[in-house]
């Protein structure tokens, strides 16, 4: 190879989503309503006749008073105009003052549940819903903050469920004040209601019961199921003989089984297949099903404003592949997180709604999914496989090298990792002993991996530069969705070194700088996860490597990229990944010439931890 040429490795270095859009809207308020006759209609008005009116238009006694201003509706919308607006008051029970002081000026009824009792909060929403009311929830602070509100909203009536009402003001009806059972609780709370339909939920079933609440109305109660014949028989019992059941479950099947169960026993039962999302609405409100007070006032504010709630994963929105994108399908005006819901909502809620997928869908890199690519240079063929042959025979050959890594199941995403900063013998014209890839060269291969559902890694060599500089000369290509970025410490120099003297090595915090970077700029232009990748088969080239903050815009892989026989790269893997194998994510490299053997893709998918990104040289 010419001295001027690129340096090569030397052979030593070793949904569930349920949503819906409840219809329960309409303003309540404090002053009377029209009265309407037997067919519906309000009369018209009937003026008083005046016997002697006056010829000027003015009456003897004086002008007639203008009549009084309709009232005031009681529901009201107190959310601000943001796009997201966040719903985190201290507890469950502040949280449900909270949303009730969002939603009502006033209020005629009031339902109040036990904010500990999670069916107790789920059977009491759709009575709210029902009559209209807002949901508020006692907690372990005492009756007192619950009274205030419902003095404040003018409440005449209170309905509890599952609680006692004793210090509550106003005529209290206590529906099962001390019901454990909770099927027993939804019966006597739909025999106040007089209704006789419901959507029946195993009572076991965490996921079904968020999706019940997605599917409140005006006229329908929950009803927990206990899924053993004794119960299931009480049950035909107990249910008037007009009732009629939905099953809603976590998968049609289950839903399916559990209603032939219930037929068994004479209840009309049938598996709700209405379509529980629809687009178009302002509004939709976020919310952990795992908090399930606060999906139960989420579900009454929803419904009564007749706006749509979706189940989220709270610790980041982005998580899932049905949520996000029924989210996104949406496209709600506003979202309203509700509860304990990741502080990152603030760029995650827009990122899900105006910004851009990863190839072949979805906004985190390895949920079930794996990334196999093909390493090297478009300009140099010694570098690796991925130069060895033209961009439209490389494609080809990717897609076979990633193949058989779906055997597991994982759903596999090809990828180029390509040099773009190639260590260099020379100083080159920067005097950095790095020399550039032109952009124009990287561009073709980037813009046909986009068309063909393929990542791209721009992977740096910096030679005596530092790593962050080299990364913002190619930030242009970065800000696509589906181009990240690897960092290869073995060929960063010390200002007296040159490559092939030594194994290079860098500091936490100059990787730190790139993260960072890398960081805010996937944040600031709504990107999809991204890729670092961070090369190391020596501890020395990354010391203090553990000491790295990985936020949650990337996805850090360590990549043991050494060569050698089969079993020292086994040795090598184990040392690099011992102690840490919760904190990062991990990587494993095959060299097609200089690997003894080659591990095959059933022995890399047999290493511990697993690798999410393979690569071959």
């Amino acid at each position: 190879m010419p001295s001027t040429g690129p340096l090569v490795r030397r052979p030593w270095f070793v949904l569930f989503a349920a949503v819906a859009v409840a219809a329960a809207a309409g303003a309540c308020s404090n002053g009377s309503e029209p009265q309407t006759d037997v067919a519906g209609e309000v009369p018209a008005a009937v003026p008083d006749e005046d016997p002697d009116p006056d010829p000027d238009g003015v009456p003897e006694d004086g002008p007639v008073a203008a009549p009084p201003p309709d009232p005031e509706p009681c529901r009201h919308d107190a959310l601000e105009d943001d796009d997201l607006v966040t719903l985190r008051a201290s507890g469950v029970m502040g949280l449900s003052l909270e949303v009730a002081d969002r939603t009502h000026r006033c209020a005629e009824v009031v339902v109040v549940a036990a904010a500990d009792a999670a069916w107790a909060a789920a059977i009491a929403a759709p009575a709210a819903a029902i009559l209209d009311a807002p949901l508020l929830l006692l907690g372990p602070g005492g009756p007192a903050p619950v009274a205030e509100r419902i003095a404040a909203l003018g409440a005449d009536r209170v309905v509890t469920v599952g609680v006692s009402g004793a210090d509550l003001p106003g005529a209290v009806t206590e529906l099962g004040p001390d019901v454990d059972d909770p099927t027993t609780l939804a019966l006597e709370v739909a025999s106040y209601l007089e209704v006789t339909r419901f959507l029946a939920v195993p009572a076991d079933d965490t996921l079904a019961r968020a999706g019940a609440l997605s599917r409140l109305d005006d006229q329908t109660a929950l009803l927990p199921v206990v899924d053993d014949p004794a119960a299931l028989s009480d049950l035909a019992a107990d249910l008037l003989p007009t009732a009629t059941l939905q099953v809603v479950a976590m998968n049609l099947e289950v839903a399916g089984e559990l209603s032939g169960r219930l037929l068994g026993v004479g209840i009309d039962a049938v598996v709700a297949t209405r379509p529980v999302f629809l687009s178009g609405t302002t509004t939709t409100w976020l919310f952990d099903v795992g908090q399930p007070a606060a999906t139960a006032v989420a579900a009454v504010a929803a419904a009564g404003r007749g706006e749509a709630i979706l189940p989220i994963d709270p610790d980041d929105l982005r998580r899932g592949d049905a949520a996000p994108q029924r989210l996104r399908d949406a496209r709600p005006r506003r979202v309203v997180t509700v509860g304990e819901i990741t502080d990152d909502a603030h760029w995650q809620v827009p990122l899900l709604l105006q910004g851009s997928e990863l190839p072949g869908g979805g906004f985190l890199l390895f949920e079930d999914r794996r990334m196999v690519a093909l390493y090297g240079s478009p300009e140099y063929p010694e570098l690796g496989a991925m130069g060895q042959q033209s961009l439209e025979e490389t494609i080809p050959r990717l897609r076979e090298a990633a193949e058989p890594y779906a055997a597991d199941g994982h759903d596999v995403l090809p990828a180029f990792e390509m040099i773009v900063t190639i260590a260099s013998a020379e100083a080159e014209d920067t005097e950095d002993f790095s020399r550039r890839t032109d952009i124009q060269v990287v561009r073709p291969w980037v813009e046909r991996a986009a068309e063909e559902d393929i990542y791209v890694i721009l992977d740096l060599q910096p030679g005596r530069t530092d790593f962050l500089t080299q990364a913002q000369e190619y930030e242009e290509l970065l800000l696509e969705p589906h181009v990240g970025l690897a960092l290869d410490p073995e060929w960063r120099l010390e200002d007296d070194q040159v490559h092939l003297n030594q194994i290079g090595s860098v500091e936490a915090a100059e990787v730190q700088e790139v993260i960072d970077w890398l960081a805010d700029l996937t944040r600031d232009n709504l990107l999809p996860e991204k890729l670092l990748v961070l090369h190391q088969f020596q501890f020395g080239m990354l010391p203090d490597r553990d000491t790295i903050a990985v936020p949650p815009e990337l996805a850090v892989v360590v990549h043991m990229d050494g060569q050698g026989s089969l079993s020292a790269k086994n040795e090598t893997y184990a040392a690099i990944t011992a102690g840490a194998e919760d904190r990062w994510l991990w990587g494993w490299k095959n060299f097609y010439d200089q690997d003894e053997p080659v591990a095959t893709p059933a022995q890399v998918l047999e290493l511990d931890p697993l690798p999410v990104f393979v690569s071959y040289q």
